[in-house]
């Protein structure tokens, strides 16, 4: 399984449709065991092989200004177009992100390195 937790847009103005989804990947309990950073594509092929093997996505999404998770549905990618999606959008900055696990003091940090 696999959550979203914060989405990095590209800084060019050309390539604003573009961008990396920040993930948690959890085992069958729900501990984290890793994290991990994917492009739009490569989420977007990850879910629908998930989907293909299990009839499910495998992914939920740690939406802005939410309490807990949602799953992210394959039917979400439907009538949107290849830059749209009803979760991608309503995910944290990964400086909004950091600020919570900040709030929550985990003595973690987040960040991109390149």
């Amino acid at each position: 399984m696999f959550m979203a937790i914060a989405v990095e847009t590209m800084k060019h103005p050309e390539n604003r449709s573009d961008y990396k989804v920040w993930y948690l990947e959890l085992n069958k309990f729900g501990d984290v065991i890793g994290v991990g950073v994917m492009t739009r594509e490569e989420l977007v092929r990850n879910l629908f092989s998930h989907y293909r093997k299990t009839g499910k996505s495998g992914w939920k999404a740690f939406l802005r200004d939410r309490e807990s998770s949602q799953d992210i549905e394959v039917f979400d990618f439907i009538s949107q177009n290849s830059n749209e999606n009803t979760h991608f959008g309503n995910l944290p900055t990964l400086n909004e992100f950091q600020d919570v696990i900040d709030r929550l003091k985990l003595n973690l940090e987040i960040r991109a390195i390149a």
